[in-house]
């Protein structure tokens, strides 16, 4: 595999981060780094802490940023429990710093996919890599079957030869489009021996895009014989409580709560709830953030999702 190991000392990636910051906020341009509601930069410390390679995929020539963990205490004797995140520039240092908050992060293994030069989000590639289907509006969408495939074929194996991994306790997390994709893999591997994921988390998947076209898909994983043959997964999807206003009284901007209303975020969560517990080999979560916008169930997403993975009680004596 093409890796070469690009390494960044903790002080050296906290004054990028903070340069960056300052740099988008003098120039006005931080809007455009994200999505417009959510925040460019957290949890700093824990990014610090993370190690960063590149590895390139070879069919492509594109390459991707690993941002990892690094657990010093020795693997249980089935492997750590790993979590792949989308938009790993911005999840990972998340992830991380909630297992650090549980006396966790020397026993989960934290896998961030993400892009070189990125702060938080890079939007051109993330809608490459987490749309499932093209659409005319956005060259170059409509890649996620292949980036998924890269992950599966390349990631995970380059992962394994570092860290010995729990097969029965990985996890994909994804956020908006990343949830999305992450939706779109489950519905395209129920029945897959052995399983990619033993766990899906989609926060406020974006399954309006392309006119809802992965919501069928997901009625179909769930039909006879591909729900018979499934192997169990946990299913945790989350959505913010305001990513679908009532009205758009209910909002400063009433332009970006009718886009809102448009996207049926919330009932097209509660749908996709719906359709996969009618396949009993789902363990399926749903939950909606109070108070949450957009940008707030990205953390709030994650941090759910990460705690009821790991058990009610999240401190590592729980962990096997």
């Amino acid at each position: 595999m093409q890796a070469g190991p690009t390494t960044l000392s903790g002080t050296g990636r906290w004054l990028r981060l903070v340069l960056a910051c300052v740099l988008a906020a003098m120039s006005g341009f931080a809007p455009a780094l994200a999505q417009p509601d959510l925040d460019t930069v957290a949890h700093p410390e824990a990014a610090a802490a993370l190690h960063q390679e590149s590895i390139v995929d070879p069919a492509t020539g594109r390459v991707y940023e690993l941002l990892l963990s690094q657990p010093q205490k020795p693997a249980p004797a089935t492997g750590y429990p790993a979590v792949f995140l989308f938009d790993g520039n911005r999840t990972a240092p998340a992830a991380l710093a909630w297992l650090q908050a549980h006396d966790l992060a020397d026993r989960v293994l934290v896998v961030g996919l993400g892009y070189p030069d990125t702060i938080a989000f890079n939007i051109p590639r993330r809608f490459e890599d987490l749309t499932p289907t093209p659409v005319a509006k956005r060259p170059g969408s409509g890649q996620a079957a292949a980036f998924l495939d890269f992950v599966e074929q390349r990631i995970k194996p380059h992962i394994a030869r570092r860290y010995p991994l729990d097969p029965n306790r990985t996890a994909l997390y994804g956020h908006s489009l990343g949830g999305l994709t992450a939706l779109y893999d489950l519905a395209h591997h129920p029945a897959h021996h052995p399983a990619r994921f033993s766990a899906y988390f989609a926060a406020s998947p974006s399954l309006w895009w392309d006119d809802g076209r992965v919501m069928p898909q997901l009625k179909q994983a769930v039909r006879g014989d591909s729900c018979a043959r499934s192997e169990p997964k946990t299913v945790i999807i989350t959505v913010g409580a305001k990513e679908q206003p009532l009205s758009t009284a209910q909002t400063d901007n009433p332009e970006r709560a009718a886009k809102l209303a448009r996207r049926h975020m919330v009932d097209n969560a509660e749908q996709a709830v719906e359709i996969l517990r009618r396949c009993p080999a789902f363990a399926v979560d749903h939950q909606v953030l109070a108070g949450a916008d957009h940008g707030a169930a990205l953390d709030g997403g994650l941090f759910h999702a990460l705690a009821n993975w790991l058990g009610e009680h999240t401190t590592a004596e729980r962990l096997p």
